[in-house]
C-alpha cells in the first residue's frame, strides 16, 4: 500500500513558491509515497450593484484578481507536472476553484483524503500560517511543515519532543513510518518549563528500541524565552534532519490560543517538522 501525500498550493492573495513543490517531491520520494498537489484558486464574492457604485472599477479588479490566480495555479501545477515528469514516485495534480472566504477551509477539507499533508511556511507571507493551522487543526491528519529553504529530503536522524502528553503521543504513532526509516532516533524532553518526569522520555526510547529502532532519550534544560525555539535549537544541535511533536491549540471565546512550542514552529519553522494534533 503506497502512501498518499496532499500538497496544497495558494494562489491568491499571495502564491506558494515554486521550492515548496520541489520539497514536497523530495520528501515524498524519501518516503515513497506519492503527492497530490492541489492548486487552489479563488473565486472572488461580486459587491452588490447598490455599493459597488461607491467603489472605483470593482467588477474589473475582481476580474484580474481571479485571473491571476487561475494564472498562478496554472504556473503551479505545470511546475508540479515537469518536476513529476522525472520523478520515482507518481505525482497527481488538480486545481480546486472555491470562494475566497473558504480558502483555509477548504485545504483542511482536503487534506483528510490523505496521509499526511505537505506545508509550507513563509516567514512574510501571513497566508502559509492560516492554512498550515487550519490543516493542523480541522484536519485530523497529521501535517510535515517544511521551511522557505531547499530540502535534501533524506531523513536519517529524527528528533522526538516528548512530554508523555497525548499530543505527543498522536505525534509519534502518525510519524511511525519516518521513525522505522531513520538511522537513529532521539526522544528529546525538556525539563523545567513545566513539571515532566525524565524517565517518560526513557521508557519511549525503551520501547522503540524493543521495535528495532535505534533510539535513545536525551534531556535538556529549558533556558530560552520561547519553548519552541528552544525545542528547535536543541533538535538543530543535534543534528536532527526532521523533528516530531504534539500540536496544542484550543479555543478561547472567538479566539484561537496555541501552546508555546506550536505557536513558535508556526511562526518560524527552522527545520522540517512533523505537527500532530
Amino acid at each position: 500500500m503506497t502512501a498518499q501525500y496532499l500538497l496544497p498550493v495558494a494562489t491568491y492573495p499571495h502564491s506558494s513558491s515554486g521550492l515548496i513543490i520541489s520539497n514536497a517531491l523530495a520528501f515524498a520520494e524519501h518516503c515513497g509515497a506519492s503527492l497530490h498537489v492541489c492548486a487552489i484558486s479563488v473565486e472572488i464574492p461580486h459587491i452588490p450593484g447598490a455599493w459597488s457604485s461607491f467603489l472605483l472599477d470593482t467588477s474589473e479588479m475582481i476580474e484580474n484578481a481571479e485571473a491571476l490566480s487561475r494564472d498562478r495555479a496554472a504556473t503551479l501545477i505545470a511546475a508540479a507536472t515537469n518536476l513529476g515528469a522525472n520523478a520515482k514516485i507518481q505525482v497527481f495534480t488538480r486545481e480546486v476553484k472555491v470562494a475566497l472566504p473558504r480558502l483555509h477551509d477548504t485545504a483542511s477539507a482536503e487534506a483528510r483524503f490523505f496521509d499526511l499533508a505537505v506545508l509550507e511556511r513563509i516567514a512574510d507571507v501571513p497566508d502559509t500560517r492560516f492554512i498550515a493551522e487550519a490543516v493542523i487543526f480541522g484536519s485530523g491528519r497529521p501535517a510535515v511543515i517544511l521551511p522557505s529553504k531547499t530540502f535534501a529530503g533524506s531523513i536519517e536522524h529524527v528528533v522526538i519532543a516528548w512530554d508523555g502528553s497525548r499530543a505527543a503521543a498522536r505525534a509519534v504513532g502518525d510519524a511511525g513510518p519516518l521513525i522505522r526509516k531513520a538511522r537513529r532516533v532521539s526522544v528529546l524532553s525538556l525539563i523545567g518549563e513545566k513539571p515532566l518526569s525524565e524517565a517518560s522520555g526513557t521508557r519511549l526510547a525503551e520501547v522503540l528500541v524493543s521495535s528495532g529502532v535505534d533510539a535513545h532519550a536525551t534531556v535538556s534544560r529549558f533556558t530560552s524565552s520561547s519553548i519552541g525555539e528552544s525545542i528547535q535549537h536543541e533538535a538543530l544541535e543535534q543534528n536532527a534532519d526532521m523533528l516530531v511533536m504534539g500540536g496544542f491549540g484550543h479555543s478561547r471565546l472567538r479566539d484561537f490560543v496555541l501552546g508555546g512550542a506550536t505557536e513558535a514552529v508556526l511562526d518560524k519553522p527552522l527545520l522540517p517538522v512533523l505537527i500532530s494534533h
